[in-house]
């Protein structure tokens, strides 16, 4: 540290092993540029970037909280920053959850290269069997459950990767788990954290030259940003997605990217756009002959079937309560199925005369909250709030009761 002082802040700072000592022993710098110097040590120690604030201290520059919201052109410098925003991850239990913000326009960098091409592209390999098994453990559990061990295997492989010589192999594996940890990080309510993972996944993808996995983190992409209230920039970035992807993808690609498209116009009022989208995507499923990425398989006439439901209950809940019953029958998770349920209910109480429809309404509603029981998922949380919100409309005894079953879920938080 006192070189280090010496060259890049031409001082002598004249520093003691003991003070170090004191350091170690859970006292912190009283001087911000000397804490800035002693975590600048450390990221040279480590390999990866660590901030004052890791460490609970102060330092220079502790409001500009970045990291993880750059996308580099250099695959080793993706890597650095991803083992860095990992690690904090794991150490930092509050990282990203009460003092930094999603920002919209921080993807306008990072999708502009993946559509140009200015990322460079290395070599990489292959991690993709543990994180589908993290995939059918988040499917089953939901993501609390898995976050912890998710991120380490990240922090772990991206370490492991920056100091071999990786090809786009890895990269490729490395973008799938990272846009999966970023999915995990929305889905506990930590829209910042995920925000910085789902950019970096892009930049992986583009190191591997993985049109397909670069559509599918931007469909990530304009979904968190549709879920977070900005419908302008989630379409953009759906538009994103086609542009990069869809001529390189498989038949299950093409209807998850078609997906996306369909709810982003959806949510900006455009029915006819939003209709030849959910054509486009009912076309591609029917042709899907299961010949696609891993990441991919989930997808099927399930999920299309619920997203032309949801994207209907936004004007015609009658069509779209006929495409919600579909689902309904066809989806095989709990997560997709609760959702499915809830977004039934709220089509039957979206009837011109609700009060008829109430029974129904509550039949889905309870089937809603059954199959929640077994995941925890914010995304379920947010659904059922709307739904206990729409029910509240009708203070019946059988609607106060549903409300009272489903009031534990509504109080719990994913940590």
């Amino acid at each position: 540290m006192n070189a280090r002082a010496r060259l890049q802040r031409q001082i002598e700072l004249g520093l003691a092993r003991m003070t170090v000592g004191h350091w170690r022993r859970g006292m912190r710098p009283r001087d911000p540029m000397v804490a800035e110097l002693a975590a600048a040590e450390m990221s040279a120690a480590l390999g990866y970037p660590v901030l004052p604030a890791d460490l609970g201290w102060r330092g220079e520059s502790y409001r500009n909280d970045d990291l993880g919201l750059c996308g580099a052109n250099a695959p080793v410098e993706t890597l650095r920053t991803l083992a860095g925003l990992s690690g904090r991850d794991m150490r930092r239990r509050d990282l990203l959850q009460d003092g930094s913000a999603f920002i919209a326009s921080a993807f306008a960098d990072p999708v502009l290269s993946s559509l140009t091409g200015v990322v460079d592209r290395i070599v990489g390999a292959l991690i993709r069997d543990v994180t589908a098994t993290f995939r059918k453990l988040d499917a089953k559990f939901g993501s609390s459950e898995i976050r912890p061990q998710a991120v380490g295997f990240l922090h772990d492989q991206t370490r492991a990767a920056r100091d071999n010589h990786p090809n786009p192999d890895l990269f490729s594996a490395l973008a799938e788990l990272t846009q999966f940890c970023g999915w995990l990080a929305q889905d506990s309510n930590r829209e910042a954290l995920a925000q910085r993972y789902y950019i970096q996944a892009l930049s992986l993808a583009e190191h591997a030259d993985d049109a397909m996995l670069a559509g599918r983190v931007l469909t990530g992409i304009s979904d968190q940003a549709a879920q977070l209230g900005h419908p302008r920039q989630s379409l953009a970035l759906a538009r994103a997605a086609l542009r990069r992807s869809v001529k390189h993808s498989t038949s299950a690609v093409q209807a998850m990217l078609y997906d996306k498209n369909a709810w982003a116009l959806a949510r900006n009022g455009d029915e006819a756009g939003c209709r030849r989208a959910l054509d486009r995507m009912d076309a591609a499923i029917a042709r899907d002959d299961g010949d696609g990425p891993p990441w991919a398989g989930h997808y099927n006439a399930g999920d299309a079937a619920e997203c032309r439901g949801h994207c209907l209950l936004l004007g015609q809940a009658r069509e779209a309560e006929e495409r919600l019953e579909q689902a309904r029958a066809l989806q095989g998770t709990a997560r997709t199925r609760s959702y499915a349920e809830a977004d039934l209910a709220l089509s039957r109480l979206r009837r011109p005369a609700p009060e008829l429809e109430l029974e129904g309404a509550l039949e889905a509603a309870h089937q809603a909250v059954a199959v929640a029981g077994q995941v925890s998922s914010q995304r379920i949380v947010k659904k059922l709030a709307e739904l206990d919100g729409a029910l509240g409309e009708h203070p019946t005894v059988a609607v106060r009761e549903w409300r009272e079953q489903v009031r534990p879920l509504l109080q719990s938080t994913v940590a």
